[in-house]
């Protein structure tokens, strides 16, 4: 078990102490996630001695690492969401608890999904360009120990001012086009953009499709205005949004790199940007 105890903000740390215990408890040898620990390489080198459950203990951004040698293999992967925003764990259904989530990975079914590929990272909620990277990268410029809540206005203020927007071309099996855009977001499978509230979830995980969403580019009020509305679950009728779905997407740029958002986690990626689906190409514990 990877277990990152930074992860999250609302698990108090006897929690976390009594989590690690219980999965020591439960069998499985547990790893403290650092900066400077490199998953991969440990995880391969466990799966050369035969262990084929690997779990993921804290965010999205701590599942996007553990995952990464273990797409297209025999082994599974089990989540304890003890992250922030657990958008991963509540597509899947697997429990906000982690009591209940070691449950699952214990004795749970296991379900093959799609995962998706930009260059040679995989990863399995989204990719984001434009507002939310520079949001997400200016929240945590104040660090953990400074209150969340004042981050994110922190970070919203600077990111409004700023306002970022990317150019890039879009290239796909049966679209091409220019767009310069505030935000563009390609998901592994479908949101349902029809639901109330800022976490749309995804119905499925075996679509075998990657999403494009993208906003032509507007004002700072007009923007203002989609964002009420995708708050009430109207976003397919505001002016200027746009989607489509694909298998496989070219991302390329007059700039040498972009800042994106890979499953909530901030990096900086050479372009062009080549983005596919890998459909059923990953085991992950889930409830039975």
């Amino acid at each position: 078990m990877f277990f990152n105890p930074s992860s999250g903000v609302k698990t108090s740390q006897a929690e976390l102490a009594a989590l690690e215990q219980a999965a020591n408890d439960a069998g499985l040898e547990v790893v403290r996630v650092t900066r400077n620990l490199d998953c991969a390489s440990l995880i391969r080198e466990r799966m050369r001695e035969g262990t084929r459950l690997f779990v993921a203990a804290g965010g999205d951004g701590t599942i996007n690492a553990v995952i990464q040698p273990l797409v297209h293999t025999d082994a599974i992967l089990g989540v304890i969401p003890v992250g922030t925003y657990n958008h991963f764990a509540k597509d899947l259904g697997i429990p906000l608890s982690w009591r209940e989530a070691l449950e699952v990975v214990v004795s749970g079914a296991t379900r093959p999904i799609d995962t998706a590929r930009i260059n040679e990272r995989f990863f399995v909620n989204n990719i984001s360009m434009g507002l939310y990277p520079e949001l997400v990268a200016r929240r945590e410029e104040k660090g953990r120990d400074y209150p969340r809540w004042k981050a994110r206005l922190y970070a919203a203020f600077g990111t409004l001012q700023k306002f970022p927007h990317v150019a890039v071309t879009l290239d796909s099996e049966h679209h091409q086009e220019v767009i310069r855009t505030p935000v563009l977001m390609i998901s592994n499978n479908s949101y349902d953009l029809s639901r109330l509230g800022i976490e749309a979830p995804r119905l499925a995980l075996e679509e075998g499709r990657l999403s494009v969403y993208w906003l032509h580019h507007m004002p700072r009020l007009a923007l203002t205005r989609f964002v009420a509305r995708y708050l009430a679950g109207r976003v397919r009728e505001a002016p200027g949004f746009r989607s489509f779905r694909t298998s496989r997407i070219k991302v390329d740029s007059s700039k040498q790199h972009l800042r994106i958002g890979i499953d909530g986690e901030v990096v900086t990626m050479a372009t062009p940007l080549v983005i596919t689906i890998a459909p059923q190409s990953l085991s992950v514990r889930v409830p039975r």
